[in-house]
Formats: C-alpha cells, structure tokens, sequence
C-alpha cells in the first residue's frame, strides 16, 4: 500500500505516461520521475523554492524525506520487465503543457543512460534547470488563482516558449564552448530575458543563428549555427517540429517567431500577470515579479470605455497583435522605458477612474456599500426568522443548515472549516472551553528562524459566545458516530450546494428584501469591522479570508492578547443581532440563562512574522555600533560603521527594504519631514512611498550626508568605502568589511541573520498592537492601492495629520528598539 505522499509523487508520472500506462509499461513513468529528482537535485540549494513547489503540489514532506520516497518509488518501477524509451510528442499530453519541460530536459541531456552525478559539475546546467522549476511553480500557482485566463492558448503557448528556450540553452551548456557561454551565460539578466534579448536585438547576430532544417530521413530538426563564431549545434527536441519547414529549402529562420510566440503569456505567468493587471511587472504593488493588480470595470462601463478593433482579414498575427495591443486602454501604470503611450481621452480616464474607485470602495474593501451585506437590522430579522423552529430531538438537515449559517454570519468562518469545527478535524479547526483555535496559512510567516528574531505562534486562538458553542457541540454530537466515508461526502460539491440552495430559498420565503450571499458571509463581520474600526489584522487573520494586497500586510502584522480585539468584535455583532435569543430558541432553552459578553483569557500570545529583530538584540547592536564609533579614530572605518549604522535606523525607523532605490536619498525634505522612495521600481514615478520622517532618523541622515561629504563621497545613497574606493551599500559587502575589521561576531552575525526589512515588520506589529489607523500604515508601508492613493484626486489622505501620526509611531520605534 502506497501512502499519500507516495500517491501524490507518483501522480505527475502517471499523468505525463498514461498512455504508456495502459500498455502496462511502468518505464516510461520511471524515467519522468528520473528527471524530475535530477532537475531537483540539482537545484537543491534553492530549497525555498523546492519546497514550496512541492507544497504547492500537496505533497506534504520536506526535501530529505521527498528525495527518499522518491527514490524508493524509483527503485520499485526499475523491476519492470518490459522497458521502453519516452515517445516524442504523444498526442494524449497536448493537453498537459507543464509535462513538456521534463520530456524537453529528457531528451536534452540524454537522460536515459545518465544519473544527477554527470552534471553536478556543470553549473550553467543547474542555472537552467532553475528556469524550470520557477516556470513549474508560478505555472501552478498562476493556474489555481481564480483571475487566471482560461484560454488553453496561454498554456501552451507560454510552456512551448520555455521548452524551446532550455532546449536551446542545455545543448550549448552541454557543449561548454567560452564563445557561446559569454553569449548566453555570463550575464547579469535572467537566463530567459537574456535569450529574448538577443532574439530580439535587430544589432544583434544572434537572431539569425536559429534554424529549422528538414530531413529526409529523420524529419525535421533544430540547428544553432554561427559563422561568425564557428559553431554548428544539432538539437535533439523533445517534441515533433511540425511547422516551420521550407519546402523549397533545406533550412528557415522561423524558429525566432516560433520560440518568441509564446513570449508574452511565459511573461504573464512567470510574473502572476493576471488577465485583469497591466503594467510593466516593475511596480510595488503585490510584492514579487511585479503583480499590478487592476480592479475590475463596472458593467455599464465597459462598452463605454473599450474601443471596438475592426481587423482586416488579411493581417498578419504579428500585425493583428500590434493592433490589439494599441487599441487597449492604459490603465494606471506607468511604463518603465518612458515612452509615450496611447491613452483614452480625459472625459474616459475620469470615467474608467471613478469605475475602478466604485469598484474597490464596494467589493475590495468590503464596506457596507456592497450589495451583498444587508444592513443589520435586516440581518438581525432574518435570523429571528431562519430560528423560530427548535431543533428536532433528532437533528435533521435544515437544524445543520442553520447552525452553519449562523457560525458564518458571526464568524465569517466559510463552509468548508465549519464542517471541520463540526467534524472535529482537529488538524485545523477546534472548539475548546468555548476557545476557537486555528491553525494559520504557513504561506504568512517567515522561514527564518535565529536567535535574532521573534519568535511566533501560527495558531490562533480566540473566544466566541457561550451560546453558540452549545449550538456547535450539538451538532459535533450528531456527527459523532459518522462514518469516514459519510464525513467525506459532506465536503462534496453538491452538498455545499445544497446548504447555499436552503439559504436562497429561505431568503425567497422571507416576506421582506433582503439582499445575501451565503458564499461570502465573511463580508458581514470584516464589514462591521470596518465600521467600529477595530483592528483589521487579528480578523483577516481569524476569518482567513483576505484578498491579494492583504497578504503582505498580513505577514507583518501581528495580533496578541488571545486576539483580544477580535472577540469583541464578535461580541459586538453578537449583541446587534440578538444572537442570544436565536440559540436560545433553537436549543429551547430560556434565553436569560446566557450571557452577551465574552469572558478573555488575557494571556499575551504573539502571531505575526517572524522577520520582527528582538528590540533587547537591536539595542545591544546600536549600543556596540556606537561603541567601535566612540573609540575609532580611522575615517574609513568609522564612515564604514556609521553607514552600517544609518541601514538600519533606516529600516526601523523609514521601513525601508534591501533594495538600491531603498537608500535613495535624492528625494528627501527635512523641511517637510518626508522621505520619498521608488524602492521596487526601475522608474520614480511608479510604486511611489512617501514616508514621514521622525526627528531621530533626520538627525542620523543629516549625520550621514555630512561624512560623506567630508571624504568626497555621493550624498545620493548609502555607501560604504572598500580599498579607498566607494560602492553602494550591499550585506556582503558589509560582512567583509566587517569580518576584515576583527569586530565581535555578535555584530557580523546580526548583519547576516536580520533582514534589511526588519523595520517594515516591526512598525506593523506596534501599529497593530497599539490600534494605529490602518489607512495610515498602508500609506507608509506602500500598501495603498487604485482608489486610495496617497496623492492625486482621489486621495483622500490627510497629509499634515499622517506625517505627524507617522512620526510618532517612529519615534516609539526608536524607542523600543534603541535606535
């Protein structure tokens, strides 16, 4: 018997082999799996990656462990008696693109006589082998995003892409030619970008080095030939190469249209650009590979704003693209070449832009503006209705139905982890004491773990009313003696869909309007929320229901206390809606006996990242900082020290990140109190951060920029000196500095354990523990997206107040963590 991590394993052979499968020929799906273990060996150092593809994959195990099982599979399918080589091409994969990448890797390294061993002394291979499993994992998680396009062309066509890309690039790793390895390897661009670079460079020779020759004996093939170099590669491809060939000639250069085809959706999915974003992939909206996320356009809208294209029959694909491409509106991103684009008239910028306002204030932000959130008086009768029948003596499915909507109404919970809470599945959900206690999503918190850091929890726990616990244990009481199988069909599809038809019916019977949707009962509590303004981390946490921009903010946050603030938010709804009556006519039981507030358990609990620096071990950092500098007398070293100094005041006290526009000081007012910052964009107009400074962090720069200027050296960044020469700071560079001066190895480990991005984590976890405004912190943390901007005729930010707020916040940073 296979366990389910074995199953799972398996599952990716079997589906790249299943016809070979049914000719009861195992060898095919070993030598997928063979491939699969020698595309991840290689790249075993990049075990972040590796294993989020492998949860991502639900295969529950960590490297280790995945390379033993993995192995073992591959030692039981080499028994096989009858053995076969991987078939070129099948027609049952056309429909499964991301199995090309490990035929293509197959037949590219001639994997059928050869172990990991071969290659492991050939890094440009590995590099390559690297663009697989990036492609593999964003390709996965591109695909599970609802927003993601249905349209098979982008699979294919995008996977087609990297195929002939790692094709290409394996044969001339294989070949280790210096010429070729300056050409496509030693570069600082990405390996793909590269390669489309000079495809697409018209200066360039490169681009007419590509062929499709034909033979009469073997078909088609693939040919890199360059002249000017001397150099004549045949390909082997994995796949047939039907179309391409010169009837009239021996050879063609089509293969460059072929291979840059696909480029645009490879670029869409390895970037998360969804069908619904545009831009240039290098704002600092949605954290990495440059997710600008758009809101979607009102209905009435849409005829108004797109322009309609009329395409002449005989166009081209490359035409037809072009014109397409013109025709779109530009949506609020700002290109990172600078140049000119076409863009709808003012009268349509304003409409477009009011649509996409309209949009995020009724739908993204979840205020009680939404269609789907009924007022709560509304609310509170409904449920009086949906309650007035008691429970049977024997529950039956209607007294099931109404215990589940009314845990989602105060809860936000969702269908699904209810029948957890009911089913008792303790792995995620449970009730303890009338303690909820759930775990959280892994995917937000921090790998890191040193001794550095803060320590967090990920699970929650927090208090819901008495009442509603007892409705709850009734129903865990009723599913007791069920059987696994019976428990099992309760997560089926039609059975939730039965539960959403009851409530949709109960909603006709009702006499009055009342407008619901029992799929997205979440809204209702992060909408209340909203509106007693409490904090917005400890529900979002609670619910687990958050959008796409939530996400980092969740990774900072933090929530203490038993998510103290929380429970009252329950209560509160609890309260409004008499919930108390409700239970208390289900159970039969005098509504009098229950209480409507919620006893806390106090106990301080800490969830959040785990990138938050230990302010006790940031004081000692600055305090040793300011030791070497009290007693050094060498400028370099001094400057050296104080620039290392200023980083990291600059994180904690600005939320700065480790990137080169981080430090940029071209953009800075100590008139104005503001530090303005492009930091993950390659222009200053997009991903724009206006951060107030407190007076802590202006002394410091001003410090900084006139040792700078003492020794001659630019006052536009961070710098450090190295040989009598100066460069922008980087954490290597430091750490050799450091390492170099003989200084405490407290100071170098510091350096190398805490992030640059310390600041932004420790700034969130006081903002939320202290209950700062929300919409400040998003504005200071670049968080804010179309429809709250911070500048612009839609802001409706309130400048003067959210400097002030901001620097005091920082200066209780300083505070806490001795800056």
């Amino acid at each position: 018997m296979q366990n389910k991590n074995e199953e799972k394993i398996l599952k990716f052979g079997k589906y790249v082999c299943q016809q070979t499968l049914d000719y009861r020929d195992d060898f095919a799906l070993y030598n997928i799996l063979k491939t699969l273990k020698i595309t991840f060996y290689l790249n075993k150092d990049h075990d972040d990656l590796l294993e989020e593809l492998l949860k991502q994959c639900k295969i529950k195990l960590d490297l280790p462990l995945f390379f033993k099982k993995l192995d073992q599979i591959l030692e039981n399918l080499n028994g096989t008696p009858k053995k076969s080589m991987l078939k070129k091409s099948p027609k049952q994969l056309q429909e499964a693109p991301l199995t090309w990448l490990y035929y293509a890797i197959y037949f590219s390294l001639g994997l059928e006589n050869k172990t990991e061993k071969d290659f492991i002394n050939n890094s440009n291979i590995q590099t390559v082998l690297l663009l697989v499993i990036k492609y593999h994992l964003s390709y996965i998680i591109y695909k599970k995003d609802e927003r993601a396009s249905k349209s098979p062309a982008v699979y294919k066509d995008s996977t087609q892409t990297i195929v002939r890309i790692i094709e290409y690039l394996l044969a001339f790793a294989r070949e280790n030619n210096e010429k070729l390895n300056n050409i496509y390897f030693n570069t600082k661009q990405a390996l793909d970008q590269n390669f489309f670079n000079l495809l697409e460079d018209q200066n360039s020779n490169e681009k007419n080095c590509f062929f499709i020759r034909r033979d009469k004996k073997i078909g088609n093939f693939l040919v890199y030939q360059n002249h000017e170099l001397d150099i004549h590669i045949q390909i082997e491809s994995s796949r047939m190469i039907r179309k391409g060939e010169s009837r009239n000639d021996w050879q063609n250069t089509n293969i460059v249209h072929y291979i840059l085809d696909g480029k645009q959706y490879y670029m869409q999915i390895l970037q998360l650009i969804f069908p619904s974003s545009d831009g240039n992939g290098n704002g600092g909206n949605g954290g990495s590979g440059g997710k600008i996320q758009f809101t979607e356009e009102e209905e009435f809208l849409r005829d108004v704003i797109k322009p309609k294209v009329q395409l002449p029959e005989d166009f081209s694909h490359e035409d037809a693209i072009d014109a397409l491409n013109r025709a779109k509106l530009k949506k609020r991103a700002v290109p990172a070449n600078g140049e000119q684009q076409d863009i709808p008239n003012l009268y349509k910028q304003q409409l477009q832009n009011k649509a996409f306002s309209a949009n995020i204030t009724k739908r993204a932000l979840v205020l009680s503006a939404d269609y789907d959130i009924p007022p709560l008086p509304i609310l509170k009768d409904f449920i009086h209705f949906l309650t007035q029948k008691p429970f049977e003596g024997t529950l039956i499915v209607e007294d099931i139905y109404k215990t589940i909507f009314m845990t989602d109404t105060l809860l936000g919970l969702g269908y699904v982890k209810i029948l957890d809470l009911f089913l008792q599945n303790q792995k995620i959900i449970k009730l303890e004491n009338n303690y909820l206690k759930m775990d959280l999503d892994n995917n937000l918190f921090s790998k890191r773990s040193n001794s550095y850091l803060q320590e967090t929890t990920k699970k929650i726990i927090y208090r819901i009313p008495y009442s509603l616990s007892l409705l709850i244990n009734r129903v865990q009481n009723y599913f007791h003696d069920f059987t696994d199988m019976q428990k099992k069909e309760l997560y089926n599809e039609d059975k939730a869909n039965e539960y959403f038809m009851f409530i949709k019916e109960q909603i006709k019977a009702y006499p009055k309007h009342i407008s619901l949707n029992p799929k997205h009962m979440w809204k209702i509590l992060d909408s209340y929320r909203k509106k007693y303004l409490y904090e917005d981390m400890s529900t979002l946490f609670c619910i687990g229901r958050y959008q796409q921009n939530d996400t980092p903010k969740l990774a900072y946050a933090s929530t203490n206390k038993r998510a103290q603030g929380h429970s009252n938010l329950v209560e509160l709804l609890y309260e409004e809606l008499d919930m108390h009556i409700c239970c208390a006519n289900l159970l039969e039981i005098e509504a009098s006996v229950f209480k409507k507030s919620i006893e806390f358990n106090t106990t301080s609990q800490y969830i959040g990242s785990g990138q938050v620096v230990l302010p006790q071990k940031s004081s000692m950092f600055f305090q040793s900082l300011k030791k070497l500098m009290i007693r050094e007398e060498n400028e370099e070293k001094y400057f050296n020290f104080y620039a290392l100094y200023t980083r990291y005041a600059m994180s904690l006290l600005l939320g700065t990140r480790g990137y080169y526009n981080s430090a940029n000081l071209d953009r800075l007012s100590f008139e104005l109190h503001t530090f303005v910052i492009s930091e993950k964009s390659q222009t200053l107009l997009s991903g724009v951060r206006i951060i107030p400074m407190s007076k802590e962090i202006e002394d410091i720069l001003k410090k900084y920029q006139l040792l700078a200027e003492r020794l001659c050296i630019p006052t536009d960044n961070i710098y450090l000196i190295n040989n009598n020469k100066y460069e922008i700071y980087k954490t290597e560079n430091i750490l050799n500095i450091l390492e170099n001066y003989n200084v405490e190895q407290s100071l170098i480990d510091f350096v190398r354990l805490v992030p640059l991005n310390t600041g932004r984590h420790a700034i969130t976890k006081l903002a939320m523990e202290t209950n700062f405004n929300l919409f400040y912190l998003e504005s200071f943390m670049g968080h804010y997206i179309a429809g709250a901007e911070q500048m612009g005729i839609y802001s409706t930010l309130d400048m003067p107040d959210y400097i002030s707020k901001i620097r005091d916040l920082t200066s209780n940073i300083a505070k806490i963590y001795g800056v």
